[in-house]
């Protein structure tokens, strides 16, 4: 399904349900990029793999910066995003992460939220994520943790989010630090732990399928936030700028592999 993300999102976007659920995630998105800059000044942003642009909606609406651009590698997701957001978007274009078609440090600001998860080589992203802003924000799931420990070492099943959500690269939060100095040349400047807003996990959930976000909201108000990330699924929220005297980057055969990073 998540190989050819134009097929997803030409019929995704036509779904009231799939943008419901995206917008319902992205206020907490947006929160937690305005959180993590809130000491650098902010006047150009871009979203690097905008999908239907419900982050920018909301940093819009917070106002965040003056200037709002967007690239996505599916065109139907970028007309969607300049329909959606025509009153304030700069600039939207069709392209990949991978060969961003900008001149260097031409933002202040580019924000990957929940996309390097899904590239087979999110190096080549960020780092040009890095060429053409000043600051780059990096938003992934914590993955690698106990219930899905279980679930793979013993249980033998795949990552749910391969299937669900299009998945290749799966952190834990040590392995996404060493990821963004070691491998990407960044200087983390910021960083922010996220539960996952109640909101997101109750979305859409009926019946039996609400079991799973009311033990988890047991477990918010039981366990230290610490204890808790380490059991199920959080967000980690980074802000990052290239580094200054960054050392030799470590060469491809070390770089994290897909499901094991």
């Amino acid at each position: 399904m998540w190989s050819d993300y134009e097929a997803v999102y030409s019929t995704a976007l036509r779904d009231e349900a799939f943008l419901a659920w995206r917008e319902a995630g992205a206020r907490q998105k947006a929160l937690n990029i305005a959180l993590v800059c809130r000491a650098i000044k902010v006047e150009s942003v871009i979203e690097i793999g905008c999908g239907t642009g419900a982050v920018l909606r909301f940093l819009h609406s917070m106002d965040f910066a003056k200037s709002y651009n967007c690239i996505d590698v599916a065109p139907s997701a970028v007309q969607f995003v300049q329909k959606t957001c025509r009153d304030f978007i700069q600039s939207a274009h069709v392209g990949s992460a991978s060969a961003l078609p900008f001149p260097d440090a031409v933002f202040d600001l580019a924000i990957l939220s929940h996309v390097v998860e899904h590239l087979h080589d999110p190096v080549v992203a960020i780092r040009e994520a890095s060429r053409i802003a000043r600051y780059v924000v990096v938003e992934v799931p914590i993955e690698k943790m106990a219930s899905n420990a279980i679930r793979t070492r013993i249980l033998r099943r795949p990552y749910a989010s391969i299937a669900g959500a299009g998945h290749v690269q799966f952190w834990s939060p040590k392995s996404i630090e060493v990821f963004l100095v070691n491998h990407c040349g960044l200087e983390i400047l910021e960083h922010r732990r996220d539960l996952v807003s109640k909101d997101t996990e109750f979305y859409g959930k009926k019946g039996v399928s609400l079991v799973k976000p009311f033990f988890k909201e047991i477990l918010k108000s039981a366990l230290p936030g610490s204890l808790y990330s380490r059991l199920l699924t959080t967000h980690i929220t980074f802000l990052c700028r290239k580094a200054e005297a960054a050392g030799p980057m470590l060469n491809s055969a070390m770089r994290p592999e897909g499901k094991s990073a």
